[in-house]
């Protein structure tokens, strides 16, 4: 190396140290994100006419001037850079710099001076250390594996800006570790070793930084209950609509059109919608008992009468098909006349009615464990509520407008009474 090099590279230390050392401690921090707006004020309550105003900006290489000032002589002057987004206040000598960046952090030094004079002598010096950071993004929650077997690893991940600090919340309750909890890399990973039942539930990781923080929650679901659980609430809100629909059509035609239209055909015809309205109801019934015998979360108990309820759907259903195929004697139109069939009929559709409810009542209990949001599944529940009421009720509309072109011609039946 040359000695001219040697120089120019001396002459530089001497001047970046020089210029080092005339930069003063800050006495005040301030943390913000890009695109902030800050107020920048050096605690003076008025500026007076026999002062100079000078806004310096320091970053580890130079210093440059931002605005000037000479009170009560010249108008403020703005560097060019800053002159489109800051705002200066004479009276106070507080300036405003808008739309921050990153590039804006480093040292924002205020001096006041006298200038009447010979030699100006500064008389006040305040400095702000000004620290802007990127906006923190929303954090993104990774479960791993996605169904659950045993350990579950959950991720916070936070794309955009320089999170402090992550915490992981368990409703509102923080978590630490512990022999079921470990918490890693910085607190963005969170292990779940040997999960259960009582594990499901929200999670949420909190993102901080110096100027503000951001969350997000992640439902953690065990042994599906998203599966099982929900499916079983919806079901048998479902069956339990269906099965009440069922009674009522039920003695709508045994009590009411029956004994009005007495006609062989039209007798064969009501017998026919009875079927179809009692099968549909089995179908909703035996849906929801099916998933609650699979759900092993469900009480020994209810799982058994689940299962005793399949039988007895089945059952009904192979008998009211027997009861119908059968050849009868051309004198009974239909098996409904018979009180014995009525009876059984009428006895099955109350103890459907009655049973309904009892997967509702053990899914509630599951989903109660699990803190799983209800707002989700009454959604789903009013919807599909509203979409059954809706083909039933356009079914009933037509079947009724049928009827209505029925005549009343009576062949009456021997065996209605029977």
């Amino acid at each position: 190396m040359g000695a001219a090099s040697i120089l120019t590279l001396t002459f530089i230390g001497q001047a970046f140290a020089q210029n080092m050392a005339e930069i003063p401690k800050p006495k005040k921090y301030i943390f913000a994100t890009v695109s902030d707006s800050i107020l920048l004020t050096g605690n003076i309550k008025e500026v007076k006419n026999d002062q100079i105003i000078h806004w310096s900006y320091i970053d580890r290489l130079q210093k440059s001037l931002m605005l000037f000032h000479s009170v009560g002589v010249d108008s403020p002057t703005l560097s060019p850079y800053y002159q489109h987004r800051c705002t200066y206040y004479a009276i106070n000598a507080s300036l405003e710099l808008r739309n921050l960046e990153i590039t804006d952090s480093g040292i924002y030094q205020l001096s006041v001076e006298r200038y009447y004079t010979a030699t100006p002598d500064k008389m006040f010096i305040y400095s702000v250390f000004l620290n802007v950071e990127e906006a923190l993004s929303t954090p993104l929650i990774v479960q791993d594996p996605v169904y659950i077997t045993n350990n579950v690893q959950l991720t916070c991940i936070v794309k955009k800006g320089n999170p402090k600090k992550l915490l992981w919340l368990r409703g509102n309750k923080p978590i630490t570790n512990s022999s079921l909890y470990i918490l890693g890399d910085k607190n963005s990973t969170l292990i779940i070793y040997s999960a259960e039942k009582g594990h499901c539930g929200f999670y949420t990781c909190v993102a901080v930084d110096s100027t503000s923080e951001q969350n997000i929650s992640h439902f953690l679901l065990i042994d599906g209950v998203q599966f099982l659980h929900k499916r079983i609430l919806i079901t048998s809100v479902i069956a339990l609509v269906s099965t009440s629909m069922s009674l009522a059509g039920t003695a709508f035609i045994i009590f009411f059109a029956l004994q009005k239209y007495k006609t062989q055909k039209y007798q064969m015809r009501l017998t026919a919608a009875f079927i179809v309205i009692k099968i549909k109801s089995y179908v909703c019934l035996m849906i929801s008992s099916i998933y609650s015998t699979l759900d092993g979360d469900f009480l020994v108990v209810f799982r058994v009468i689940s299962g005793i309820v399949i039988i007895l759907l089945l059952a009904m259903t192979g008998y009211i098909a027997f009861l119908y195929l059968s050849p009868y004697r051309e004198e009974v139109s239909s098996f409904l006349v018979i009180k014995r069939e009525r009876y059984i009929m009428l006895g099955s559709g109350i103890f459907n009615v009655i049973i309904s409810p009892l997967p509702i009542y053990g899914a509630t209990e599951n989903i109660k464990m699990c803190i799983y949001p209800y707002g989700d599944i009454a959604v789903t529940i009013v919807s599909a509520v509203m979409i059954y009421l809706s083909i039933v009720g356009m079914c009933f509309i037509f079947a009724v407008k049928n009827m209505q072109t029925w005549t009343l011609t009576r062949r009456t039946s021997r065996l209605w009474s029977k």
